[in-house]
């Protein structure tokens, strides 16, 4: 097994055979067990095929504290957040591997306010479970296993609260759903069915091996979904990853919309109604958010990449609104875990009210050229890796202004920005920019490549 750190950006990631296996989950159960002393974890799992395997080591783990366990079932990682909170459970556990291809999995961990563990509670469970300094019940005290089968129908509830559903419900748009063959597909498709929306699914039958599209939901993965949403003349297409953290929106005219500009358009809203008019996004998303937010009367702040670093901002700050550029909305109001669910009821919500489509509400927020590219980079060469750009870096760009170390390394320009970050999750670094011209962000892109080309390169 692989040996070193093992949470990431957002709990435990790795690939089932080579770094994950039955023991790891196992161990991870009882240094969870271990950590809470006593109470109950409520545990879930994504479509992944090693999930029900992994899901019985992390409750035979708990169980042997004397922790009880409550399983969930297969349903979207929000879904185990909310219930872990609306239940009052001590700790949620999800096994899934999120938008990673199918032979990863992993755990992610929830706290009863459902937010994800902070990193300092991710490094108290690594110390217990590296360790082995696990909590032992006698047989006569070991934890109850119990299980539930209601917890998507009480989150649609809940989300149904928090809307008009009867203004949505009179519009009765077409909608396609492809939820990729993830969790989503036991949430989206019915939520929307009871908005009285005409609902057409792609990809929605749960399968690990994702045959449908890859996980991740962008515009290279989501052709099938701009067809049929073009083809059918349909009012909104909606994309989720594999566990269904996620959400990606597709315009009626086929045009897949970049989170950061879906963020703006939603913190604008917000921000109408809230006392509160901080929003809080990641180093990675469009600086068209912080002028909208500012034009709404708001302000935007930055963390470092990771849903749980949006929500301890947000929980810090008090914030209305936040999320992530890769398609994570979270809403105080409800809870402080990714709620794409209720993002897109907001969105047909905001449809209704106006009377405008989806396309042209989005269309108010400008899209600024943006490119991404990557390079593998082992676990093992990040650090120094890193180190050397962060040096090089600012002093090879043309125009630097301002050198922010947030989150990797990000340079503000005279015309744009570049970001340099490590991959929680995966052997690659990163490279985010951003400018007013396709030609400046290019360039951009050109000299940031060489420059970490040369630096891993030189090992």
């Amino acid at each position: 097994m692989m040996a070193g750190k093992l949470f990431g950006t957002t709990g435990v990631r790795k690939v089932y055979g080579t770094e994950f296996d039955l023991s790891m989950a196992l161990g991870l159960g009882k240094a969870l067990g271990t950590y809470l002393g006593e109470g109950t974890v409520v545990v879930a799992r994504d479509v992944r095929t090693t999930g029900p395997m992994i899901e019985d080591a992390l409750s035979a783990g708990i169980l042997s504290t004397g922790v009880n366990v409550v399983k969930a079932g297969m349903i979207p990682t929000p879904t185990l957040a909310f219930i872990t909170k609306q239940r009052r459970y001590n700790t949620g556990l999800m096994v899934t591997a999120s938008h990673n291809p199918p032979e990863y999995t992993g755990v992610k961990f929830w706290g009863p306010n459902s937010m994800g563990y902070t990193p300092d509670m991710e490094n108290e469970i690594e110390r217990i479970y590296s360790e082995k300094t696990f909590q032992v019940a006698k047989w006569n005290n070991l934890g109850e296993e119990q299980s539930i089968d209601n917890a998507v129908e009480e989150h649609i509830a809940s989300i149904l609260e928090r809307i008009d559903s009867k203004k949505i419900e009179s519009r009765e748009y077409n909608i396609i759903v492809d939820p990729g063959n993830g969790a989503g597909s036991v949430l989206t498709p019915y939520l929307m069915r009871r908005l009285a929306c005409k609902v057409i699914s792609i990809n929605s039958q749960p399968d690990g091996y994702f045959p449908g599209r890859a996980s991740e939901p962008d515009e290279e993965s989501l052709t099938d979904l701009i067809k049929v949403v073009k083809d059918t003349g349909a009012d909104l297409g909606i994309a989720h990853d594999g566990d269904a953290d996620r959400v990606v929106f597709v315009t009626e005219r086929g045009e897949v919309i970049r989170g950061d500009r879906t963020i703006a358009l939603l913190a604008r809203e917000e921000l109408k109604r809230s006392k509160e008019k901080t929003i809080v996004t990641t180093v990675d998303s469009s600086k068209v958010l912080d002028e909208t937010v500012e034009e709404a009367g708001g302000n935007a702040v930055r963390t470092p990449v990771g849903d749980i670093q949006v929500a301890i901002k947000m929980s810090e700050t008090g914030a209305a609104f936040g999320g992530e550029a890769a398609g994570v909305f979270i809403f105080s109001e409800f809870h402080h875990a990714p709620e794409p669910f209720l993002a897109a009821c907001k969105i047909l919500e905001l449809m209704a009210s106006t009377g405008q489509t989806f396309g042209d509400l989005i269309s108010e927020i400008p899209a600024y050229p943006l490119r991404k590219a990557k390079m593998n980079c082992s676990n093992s060469k990040k650090g120094a890796v890193m180190a050397i750009l962060t040096e090089s870096l600012p002093k090879v760009m043309e125009d630097t202004v301002e050198v922010i170390t947030v989150d990797g390394i990000g340079i503000s320009l005279k015309d744009g920005w570049v970001l340099v970050r490590p991959s929680g999750t995966e052997p690659i670094i990163r490279i985010t920019c951003e400018a007013s011209t396709e030609k400046q962000v290019e360039k951009i892109l050109t000299e940031a490549k060489a420059e970490m080309e040369r630096a891993i390169g030189g090992f």
